[in-house]
């Protein structure tokens, strides 16, 4: 049932963490970008096939590639061109970077990645206050509020300012509402765990007492 069998993983390679594609992104980047994570076992194609899909948002297309047509790396290339071909003809403009958004379970700067990565896509090519601008119109409430009250000259220096608000979110030294809903469920849910825990601990210490 896999696409590649009898794949071996090496007892110390450490599976590095992907940038999803979400079908919008530059294809050739994307594919750039995976092959340079697994330089370390690029000599391993049936290693390069089988983590891909850990690169890739939609399985599906990847679950079904029949295995007998996919045997080297550029098989798969081509099946992941074949798949989203129709951005290679498609130019982003201003207005898909401005619809992004950053997902309250994605940190600052996997979101920069995401958010960088499509900008480079656009064309013509932002220039750097202009980028600065798009991005920081993307963000809500609170970082908003202090995002366009700095006075930011580089694009690197706006990222930098919401990764502090993001660290003080997190410490609770500033409170954004859709941030703190997050992390106030995770919470409750840690803690609503660690109860379970304490009841389950209670619970045999008091049978063994009867015993």
């Amino acid at each position: 049932m896999c696409l590649v069998p009898n794949v071996v993983i090496p007892k110390k390679f450490r599976v590095p963490k992907f940038i999803k594609y979400t079908g919008t992104q530059c294809l050739v980047t994307h594919l750039k970008a995976y092959h340079n994570k697994m330089t370390e076992v690029v000599y391993d194609e049936k290693l390069v096939i089988h983590f891909f899909q850990d690169s890739d948002i939609a399985l599906t297309w990847y679950i079904r590639l029949d295995n007998t047509n996919i045997k080297k790396w550029k098989d798969l290339v081509d099946a992941f061109n074949k798949q989203y071909k129709f951005n290679m003809n498609v130019d982003l403009d201003r207005s898909s970077l401005q619809a992004m958004e950053k997902d309250n379970k994605e940190s600052i700067r996997e979101y920069t990645q995401r958010w960088y990565e499509t900008a480079t896509q656009v064309n013509p090519p932002l220039l750097e206050k202009e980028m600065i601008n798009l991005f920081v119109n993307t963000f809500k409430a609170l970082y908003f509020e202090y995002l366009v009250g700095s006075s930011a000259q580089y694009f690197c220096d706006s990222v930098a300012i919401a990764e502090r608000i993001e660290q003080a979110i997190h410490l609770g030294r500033i409170a954004d509402s859709n941030e703190e809903k997050y992390f106030t469920r995770a919470k409750k849910e840690t803690e609503v765990h660690n109860v379970k825990g304490r009841y389950k601990n209670d619970r045999k210490s008091y049978q063994n007492k009867d015993i």
